[in-house]
Parts: C-alpha cells; sequence; structure tokens
C-alpha cells in the first residue's frame, strides 16, 4: 500500500511538469499585445528625459531662425554744435532724429543658423536614441518580469516536490527502514527553494520598480517578440556614428562663420534735422570695418575652429570603433545565448524522458524513490535556468537593436 501511494504522489507531482512546460510553450507562441505594448510606449514617450530632449531640440530650431535677422537698429536724437557760452555759430545748429543699422559680415548669420540647426538635428537624434534604449530597457524587463513569474511556478513545484519527499520519509521512518537524518537534510535542502524565492520577489521588487519609473504605473504586459536588426557591419547606420557626425557638421559650421568674419562688418546711418537758420538737412553714412588686427583676433579663432573640427573627426572615429566592438560583441553574445537555450532545451527533454523512466523504474522496484525526486528537482532546476536564458536573450537582441537606426521593433 505504501508503494502505490508513493506512485500516486509520483504521478500527481510529475504530471504538473509538462503542463508548466506547455504554459511556458504557449506563452512563447502568444502574439504581441500590440495594444497594451503600444499603450506602455506612448507613455514612454512622456517621460521627462525624451520630453527633455524635445524642448531643447525646440530650443534650438527657435535659436537657429532668430541668427538669420539683422540686429535691432538704434533710434537716435542728435544735437549739433550746441553752444556753450559765447558761440558765434548758432546758425550752423542743427537737430536731426535718425537711425543706425548695423551689418554682420556677409556669411556669418547663416553659418550660426546652419550650425545651431545641425545642433537642434543632433539633439533630435539624441532624444531617437534615448527612447530606443528605454524601449529596450522595458522590453528586457517585461522578459525578466515573465521569468520570474514562470519561475515562481516552477519552484511551487520544487516545494512540492521536497513535501512528497518528507512524507516518504516519514513513512520509511515509521517503517524503520531510515533514518532521521534523511528527513533533516531534505529539510535543509528545501531551504534553497526559499532562498530563491526570496531572491526572485526582491528582482521582483526591483523590476516593478523599474516599469513604475519608466511608465508610471505597474501594468503587467507580456514582452513583445523581438527580431535581431539586419545590420552589415556598418557602424555609420548607427545612432551614436550619426550623432557623432551631427558634432563634425557643428565644427564644420563654426569654420565657415569664422571665416565670414573676415569679411567687411557695415554700418548704416541715416538722420534727418533742421537747422536754426530755417534750413532742413539730411545726414547719409556708412561705415566700412578694417582688419587691422585680424592676426590677433579673427586668425586664432579661425584655427582654433579648425582643430576643433580635427578633433570631432577623432571623435566620430573613435566612437565609429566603439560602437562596432559592442554590436559585434552583443551579436556573438546573441548566437551564443541561443545556442544556450537549445542545449537547456536538449537537457530538458533528456531529463524529463530520465524521470519519466525512473517512475516505471521504481514501479518495477529496480530505482529508490529518492533518485526519482531528484530527477524531478533536475528537470525544474533546467526549466529554471532555461527561463532565465530566454529572458537573458530577449534584452541581448533588444539591446543590439536600440543602436540601429530604423530596428524592426
Amino acid at each position: 500500500m505504501f508503494r502505490i501511494f508513493i506512485v500516486a504522489l509520483l504521478v500527481l507531482t510529475g504530471a504538473a511538469l509538462p503542463a508548466i512546460a506547455a504554459e511556458v510553450a504557449v506563452q512563447d507562441s502568444q502574439p504581441q499585445e500590440t495594444a497594451a505594448f503600444a499603450r506602455l510606449l506612448e507613455k514612454l514617450k512622456q517621460h521627462p528625459e525624451i520630453q527633455s530632449y524635445a524642448s531643447r531640440a525646440e530650443s534650438s530650431q527657435h535659436y537657429s531662425e532668430g541668427e538669420l535677422g539683422l540686429p535691432d537698429p538704434m533710434l537716435f536724437v542728435e544735437q549739433q554744435n550746441y553752444p556753450i557760452g559765447s558761440s558765434t555759430s548758432q546758425a550752423q545748429e542743427m537737430t536731426s532724429i535718425g537711425f543706425k543699422q548695423e551689418i554682420p559680415a556677409f556669411g556669418t548669420r547663416g553659418a550660426k543658423s546652419e550650425k545651431i540647426q545641425a545642433e537642434a538635428h543632433k539633439t533630435k537624434l539624441s532624444e531617437d536614441y534615448a527612447f530606443a534604449a528605454m524601449k529596450a530597457k522595458l522590453i528586457a524587463v517585461l522578459a525578466d518580469w515573465r521569468a520570474i513569474r514562470e519561475q515562481e511556478k516552477l519552484l511551487d513545484e520544487q516545494e512540492s516536490l521536497f513535501a512528497s519527499e518528507r512524507t516518504s520519509i516519514k513513512g520509511r521512518i515509521s517503517a524503520d527502514q531510515t533514518g532521521v537524518s534523511q528527513l533533516s537534510m531534505s529539510k535543509a535542502d528545501s531551504t534553497d527553494v526559499r532562498l530563491m524565492r526570496a531572491d526572485l520577489e526582491e528582482k521582483k521588487h526591483g523590476v516593478m520598480d523599474m516599469v513604475t519609473n519608466m511608465v508610471g504605473e505597474t501594468p503587467y504586459v507580456e514582452p513583445p517578440p523581438v527580431t535581431l536588426a539586419a545590420w552589415d557591419n556598418n557602424p555609420n547606420s548607427t545612432y551614436p556614428v550619426k550623432i557623432a557626425a551631427e558634432d563634425i557638421t557643428m565644427a564644420h559650421k563654426e569654420v565657415d562663420m569664422r571665416d565670414a568674419e573676415f569679411g567687411p562688418h557695415f554700418e548704416v546711418q541715416a538722420g534727418y534735422g533742421r537747422m536754426n537758420n530755417g534750413d532742413n538737412a539730411g545726414t547719409v553714412m556708412v561705415g566700412l570695418s578694417i582688419p587691422l588686427w585680424e592676426s590677433e583676433s579673427q586668425r586664432p579663432k579661425l584655427e582654433g575652429a579648425k582643430a576643433a573640427l580635427h578633433s570631432s573627426e577623432l571623435d566620430q572615429d573613435t566612437v565609429r570603433r566603439d560602437t562596432a566592438e559592442r554590436l559585434s560583441h552583443l551579436r556573438a553574445m546573441i548566437d551564443i545565448s541561443a545556442q544556450k537555450i537549445a542545449l537547456l532545451e536538449t537537457k530538458d527533454a533528456d531529463l524529463g524522458a530520465s524521470a519519466k523512466a525512473l517512475t516505471c523504474e521504481y514501479e518495477a522496484g529496480k530505482a529508490s524513490l529518492a533518485m526519482i525526486l531528484k530527477a524531478r528537482r533536475d528537470v525544474l532546476s533546467s526549466r529554471i535556468s532555461l527561463a532565465q536564458e530566454r529572458a537573458r536573450h530577449v534584452a541581448l537582441i533588444a539591446d543590439f537593436n536600440h543602436y540601429i537606426i530604423g530596428d524592426p521593433l
């Protein structure tokens, strides 16, 4: 009767293992919750970090338009030859009103405007890159959350197996077939399950806090299926390199602006007045700057701008190399992770087959109960590792994709 009871208990606990695996498989095959995930992405766009980039881009665009305008003209009132003490020039005295307009060197305003436009474009690229990074993080967090839920169910089964083992040991102790030490050892081993559950609880709180930080709420949404973005090994199609290219564009415009400053600055002044003898009079003046001090002012600034341009080109080359290295490493990690998943799936199938075979052998009196329970615990441990690796695989793909402009997700 005792053996029949144990076999029935093993059948009940063992039946849950394929059920959990089937549930995991169903979750992995479910279509993307498009509406729910799209809603999270819309909330993600409202994150202060993303909105800050948008505001800075708008600010730069307004500044760019403002650089095309001329300086404000100056209105003046002038009193010429105002007599002090005795004067014989009262007939030449004149009161006039007029304006003065400064005209910067041709090309400087356009260069300044284009430089700020490049800055606005860089800020927009930075906004897109920041959003792609946060989206990748959100996908990774949701994948972790799904893995945590799967692991919690698997740990429930682990605890059930340990409970079955303790029931068996107590029965064998009553039958004087084993000692109390085995029961103590089983209780000690089951403590590891509770420790793992505590670790999962801690990780779940961290995951929920990250989701709340990003979207302002803590909904459970299935992570979307991710596809590795196509990449031709050319880092120029990535966000970091494109952003660095805008620094080069800005440096070019700075050189253009410094070069244009060698041209003359103009000043136009006109006035109208009336002399004390009743005559009307008008004045027109055109001023032109003379580059007497260009070697002390304009020339050093131009050379500095050229040096900054060369520096920005070197910076982009550094970013290009670093990005290529990062993406190459990520792609290798993704391939290795896929291999691990395949190996874990094979291991899971083999362990499952072993557990079934041991159950049959136990029924025939050829295997011990401890061997069966260990085999089933090994199955659950393997599936916990599989859930963790699947979440890691999703996170690696999302991380890879966020570097690529126009990634598929």
